[in-house]
């Protein structure tokens, strides 16, 4: 009877250890196949992260190859057209003329030479190499410049903390996104005031775009910009996430608009 028992006691601690060996291989088995997932998921996103990165850097470089051909061709026919006439016009001013016609003359010649000006701070404005050459701040300032010349509005800037660089390639990307919210203001905010502010943090960049004019419904235009992907907000905030960064827009119908873009700031700096 004894002699049973112990093989019953066998049996069953065989099958027992059997079946903790069968649990722990599909345990295993299922662990290895959740990291091999996780691995892959990993590598699908750093490609995917790689594609994006190198999709906006085609896309910084094509914009800013025809930007500067577009800054070259107004420097070079449009900005010349203008100095030949304004040379015309001086040695016209320098002839006997009545009273009237000499100041519609003085008149044409200011009108040329403020032509002038705004083509030298587009061609500026278009120009990569001049955020290459002079950074961000200094090129948003020329911008910001550009815009107030215009006597619409009235630009303020507020800079707080050390300067410091987040790259080339990061800040012609962040500057064009800036000029993009600019365009926008003066196309549609009907605006009177432009208020800029940008803060070097110790972990972190902000920069804020504020205008006073008549805002927007964002759930409106959100809903517009799905049906047209790639544009507007869509891709300003598409572009910021790429940098790393985060993009929010605050807005309201009579409440004005601010934008907020914060990127990380670089391990080197």
């Amino acid at each position: 009877m004894s002699g049973q028992v112990s093989e019953v006691v066998i049996i069953v601690a065989a099958g027992t250890v059997v079946i903790f060996l069968l649990l722990t291989f599909l345990l295993t088995m299922f662990l290895i196949f959740q990291r091999k997932q996780l691995v892959s998921q990993q590598e699908k996103a750093a490609l995917h992260a790689l594609y994006a990165k190198e999709i906006l850097q085609a896309q910084v470089e094509v914009q800013n190859s025809t930007l500067q051909q577009i800054a070259g061709e107004l420097h070079d026919n449009i900005g010349q057209l203008l100095f030949v006439a304004k040379i015309n016009l001086n040695i016209l001013e320098e002839t006997e003329q009545n009273y009237e016609n000499n100041q519609r003359i003085v008149q044409i010649n200011e009108a040329i030479e403020l032509s002038i000006n705004e083509v030298r701070a587009l061609t500026k404005s278009f120009d990569g190499d001049f955020v290459k050459d002079f950074g961000l701040q200094d090129s948003l300032h020329n911008e910001l410049a550009r815009i107030q010349k215009t006597n619409n509005y009235q630009i303020s800037t507020d800079v707080h903390g050390e300067r410091y660089s987040l790259g080339f390639e990061k800040e012609i990307v962040l500057f064009r996104i800036c000029q993009e919210i600019l365009n926008n203001i003066m196309k549609h905010s009907k605006s009177k005031n432009i208020a800029v502010a940008l803060e070097y943090g110790a972990e972190r960049l902000l920069l804020c775009i504020y205008d006073d004019g008549r805002g927007f419904d964002i759930h409106s235009v959100r809903q517009e910009d799905m049906r047209h992907s790639g544009s507007g907000l869509r891709n300003m905030r598409r572009r910021t996430e790429m940098l790393g960064g985060n993009f929010t827009l605050e807005s309201g119908l009579g409440k004005g608009t601010k934008v907020q873009i914060v990127l990380p700031r670089p391990a080197n700096t």
